[in-house]
């Protein structure tokens, strides 16, 4: 769908799959004008005349006996398949425990918001911006994210795994080259950056630019995960 700013009538497109509800404030990246976008009107399917409703064909009763036998089948090859598979794998004497310090059931992401920027250098840009909170009774450091953008059909088109707690200005956004800003968000914190340990119940802000967009009316939606953290 296409939206124009109201103030300077800069013209976006914008896929209405990105709008959760049925209108949304968003900013216009040229004059900063806040404006209101609302989902397209669907026209009620009763308004319709003529309208046909594919009649479903009534399907043949399946005997109760086929069934049963399906179903014992279905047993017998699973209890098999689980028998063969205990007598002639190479079972490990012990097994790997994961890694510790990677730990990331006890951070939640509080919420998030995406939309568009235009960058000097780049061109346009979609910017997932969120913030994240430390349920961990202790102080965390090095939680790695991972941000993904999807097509209408769900395919991940684009992936990018970066730290919190690099946060990006909208300045920053809009004249350092994609390249300096990704580096900013991939560079692994160090110890010495007091900044980048996360206190208990202490929320932490990120900011990931996507570059190098495909066609904006195949995007529809985007995730944000975490991968891993450390004890600080």
């Amino acid at each position: 769908m296409i939206v124009q700013c109201k103030e300077c009538n800069r013209r976006y497109t914008l896929d209405p799959a990105l709008i959760k509800s049925p209108t949304t404030r968003v900013r216009c990246s040229q004059c900063q004008h806040v404006f209101t976008v609302e989902l397209p009107h669907e026209p009620d399917i009763s308004d319709l005349e003529g309208v046909a409703h594919p009649v479903e064909e009534p399907r043949p009763p399946r005997r109760r006996f086929e069934t049963r036998s399906l179903i014992l089948l279905t047993l017998l090859l699973v209890v098999g398949i689980g028998i063969a598979l205990w007598l002639y794998l190479p079972w490990p004497l012990k097994s790997e425990s994961v890694p510790g310090g990677t730990t990331i059931e006890l951070f939640h992401l509080v919420v998030t918001r995406g939309y568009f920027i235009d960058n000097l250098q780049a061109g346009q840009l979609f910017v997932i911006e969120g913030r994240l909170r430390n349920e961990f009774p202790k102080p965390r450091r090095l939680v790695q994210l991972r941000a993904k953008l999807y097509t209408a059909d769900g395919r991940a088109v684009q992936q990018l795994d970066f730290y919190a707690g690099n946060p990006l200005s909208a300045r920053q956004l809009k004249s350092l080259p994609l390249a300096d800003l990704l580096g900013s968000i991939q560079r692994r914190p160090t110890s010495q950056e007091p900044a980048k340990i996360i206190a208990a119940r202490e929320e932490v802000s990120f900011v990931v630019p996507f570059g190098n967009l495909p066609d904006l009316s195949k995007l529809s939606d985007y995730s944000v995960e975490v991968l891993a953290s450390q004890p600080a």
